[in-house]
Formats: C-alpha cells, structure tokens, sequence
C-alpha cells in the first residue's frame, strides 16, 4: 500500500518578507528585523547572514557593521506579520484539505499517494506569492521529519523539492544527524557519543537499543527516519495551552503607577486573544523583570493566581494582576520589563457552574463582546480598561518599526493624481 505525501510549507525569512512586500525598492538589500525594544536580531536576509551577522546578537554589538554594510533595519512588527500570516495560510486551508498550521510562518499539510505533487507544491507557491506576496519554500516526503529536510532543501534550491522513499533511502549516508528536526546541539552529542553520525547509522540501530539510549523521543525520530509516520497531522491550528504578553520598557522605572498601567495593557490584550479563540482561563501569571545587565538583576519575579472557575473577563483578570503586581512590586527596585501570561486554557462555556460563580462577571460577557467589536473596527484600543496615564511612559524603544501597512487606515500609502 502506497503511503501518504507528508509536505512542510515554510515563509522565506518571514519577518524580512513582510517588510520587502511594502518596500520593493528592498529586494536584494540587506535587511534585518530586531526584537522588542530594539534589543536582538531576530530575523535576517539571505544577504546579512552572508554578511555574517549572527541570529540573536544584540543591536548594540553590530551598529558599526550596519551603518558600513548599509542594513536596513526595522523594529519588529508583530500585528503586521500576524495579519499577512493569517493571509498566507487562509490561501494555503483554501487551497489544501488537509492542513496543520505549526507556527507564525510554517504549516503541515498532506496529500494522497496518487497526486502530482511537485506540480500541486508549485502552483501552491505561484498562487501565495501572486495572492499575498510571501515567497514560501515546501518540501514534500513521506514523514514530517523528512518534510522539515525535504523544505531544507528547497531554501537553498528552487523553492520545492519531492523526496520519494526510493531516494530518501540513497541520501540517508550522507544526512548528518545534525541536520535533522528534533535533534538540538545537546542530543546531537549525545547521539555521536554513541557513535552515531548520520541518518544510516540511527535507521540501522536495533530499535530497543535506540529505546534504552535515547527512550520514546528517539524511538519516534527513528521511525520518521525509517520512513514510518511517527508524529500525525493535526487538523486545523495546533492546540494554544497558553497567551503571552511582555514588553520591555524604553527607560527603567521604579514607579508603581507606571508598571500597573503596563500590566494593563498586557491584560486588555490576552483577555481579546482568550475572546477571539473562544477561550477561558484558570492560571494568570505576572512577571516584573529588571535590567538582566544591571546592579539589580535578581530582584524580579513572577507571581500567579489560580481561578476557582475559568474566566476571560478582562475586569476580573486585571482585578487580579493589580493585586499581583502590588504583591511583586519594591519601592526601590528599576523595573525594564512586564509580562502577562495566561495558562489552563478551556474551551469558552464549557465549564459547569458552581456557587461561586461571579454573577457580575456572567453580566458583562456583552460588555467584553462590545469592547472586542468597537475595537476591531477603529483598529487601535479606542476603548481602554485599566489604563491609569494620559501617554504609554513605559513603551518599549520601537525607533525603526515599518507603519501598519494592513491594519491602521491611517498607514495606508496615498496616491495623488495630477
């Protein structure tokens, strides 16, 4: 029986694509994309990295390599790249019927043992890159093991390569174990202490000796090697166990006040998220961090309340991170950065009711809903719980950020006739 076609579909340096798209006059200029608060590189062009600028270096450590090799650089920004994301994959669910979304800029998909795939993979990329603009790079084989090597190869080649098991099994000697998904730095020693070097030499290896080494993970990385589907694809959007928000600050701040509007504004945004994926929370978690390069590096924390009953009420959750933050907060302490996250995820109404259900809560879910609609439309947070300061003192360095091309009319480019 012929086995099913297992493909990985990935955007080409993500973040730099969806500066390029608005900025043509880019391509084939070197370009770079910081993390928050202008601090890190976190996504380069092919022409920084033959540059040799180093994912992860911080800003400081380059501006002289910058300002001589002409970089472009931009301040990361995170609601452009989610909007054009969600266009690149609502192209790729329309035009493939089986297909899990695994990250910002990466989906599985699979496809039947009979299609024309090389021919599917390359219309795939012609309609994305016509559509939306994104080039993207697929690999197609039999596991998603070989998917995530098969679209390695596609980078550096045309963009699609098909991998068959007849021809998996002739390139298996010459893999590095290195170059393979799941095997980190660390495992990767731990493989060549044993005397395993390449993918030939895991594939040969009886399997209970791959279990007393290496245990269950090595057992599955075995097995997508071997050509035997180890890990499925799961329908639709990987399952989120939890919602992030963090930001660190332009200046150090030692003022209550301040971080409290902070962490407001951190709440307002995960509370939206838990609403627009129909969720609801039993874990809110707080962090306050300090500068990690200065006097005061040990004194931030992280504190957590654990709900009786699931909630994604923004005033009940901002209740309860106001009173976190108050338990966290020391007078004398300068402040960079905050966090809110929120974990034990549940599915929106799906918890049964108890005696100590907040009733005012159940009234407002309306409210919420209101919130969420007035401020989707006006595209910014036209209405704002919590906040406490007339302008945003603690928002973090962002001097480069491109404008919000597809989220804000009032970043639109305009077009005069004469």
């Amino acid at each position: 029986m012929k086995k099913q076609w297992i493909g990985l579909l990935d955007c080409n340096n993500f973040f730099v694509s969806c500066e390029r798209l608005f900025r043509p006059e880019l391509k084939n200029v070197p370009v770079l994309v910081l993390s928050s608060n202008d601090g890190c590189v976190v996504a380069r062009s092919k022409e920084v990295k033959d540059i040799g600028v180093p994912m992860g270096v911080p800003y400081f450590k380059i501006k002289d390599i910058v300002k001589k090799e002409g970089i472009v650089t931009f301040s990361s920004h995170l609601a452009l790249y989610r909007d054009i994301s969600k266009r690149v994959f609502e192209v790729v669910k329309r035009e493939l019927a089986n297909v899990e979304q695994y990250s910002v800029d990466e989906a599985f998909f699979t496809l039947p043992p009979e299609a024309e795939v090389e021919d599917i993979a390359n219309n795939l990329r012609s309609i994305i890159l016509q559509e939306v603009g994104i080039p993207v790079s697929i690999g197609v084989s039999l596991t998603k093991t070989q998917a995530k090597y098969a679209n390695a190869v596609a980078k550096k080649g045309v963009g699609v390569r098909v991998i068959g098991e007849t021809e998996w099994d002739g390139l298996v000697d010459g893999i590095r174990l290195a170059e393979i998904w799941g095997l980190g730095a660390s495992s990767e020693l731990n493989y060549r202490s044993h005397g395993l070097k390449t993918v030939a030499d895991l594939t040969a290896l009886d399997r209970s000796v791959v279990a007393k080494l290496f245990g269950i993970n090595g057992l599955r990385i075995q097995s997508e090697l071997r050509s035997e589907p180890a890990l499925l694809i799961e329908q639709g959007d990987r399952k989120q166990k939890s919602i992030l928000s963090s930001r660190s600050f332009k200046v150090e701040t030692k003022e209550l006040a301040v971080l409290q509007d902070a962490v407001a504004y951190h709440v307002r945004h995960v509370a939206e998220d838990l609403r627009r994926i129909a969720k609801e929370t039993l874990n809110i978690r707080v962090y306050l961090g300090t500068n990690r390069h200065g006097d005061f590096l040990l004194r931030g924390g992280s504190d957590e309340t654990i709900f009786i009953n699931p909630t994604s009420d923004t005033l009940s959750l901002m209740k309860v991170a106001s009173n976190l933050v108050e338990r966290l907060y020391e007078p004398d302490v300068p402040y960079k950065k905050v966090g809110v996250s929120l974990s034990n995820l549940v599915p929106a109404g799906g918890s049964q009711t108890t005696m100590f259900n907040d009733c005012k809560e159940e009234d407002r879910r309306d409210l919420m809903s209101s919130i969420d609609i007035l401020n989707e439309k006006a595209d910014s947070e036209l209405v704002q719980i919590g906040s406490r300061l007339k302008k945003a003192e603690w928002q973090s360095r962002s001097e480069t950020r491109s404008p919000a091309y597809t989220t804000q009319w009032s970043d639109l480019k305009r077009v005069k006739a004469r």
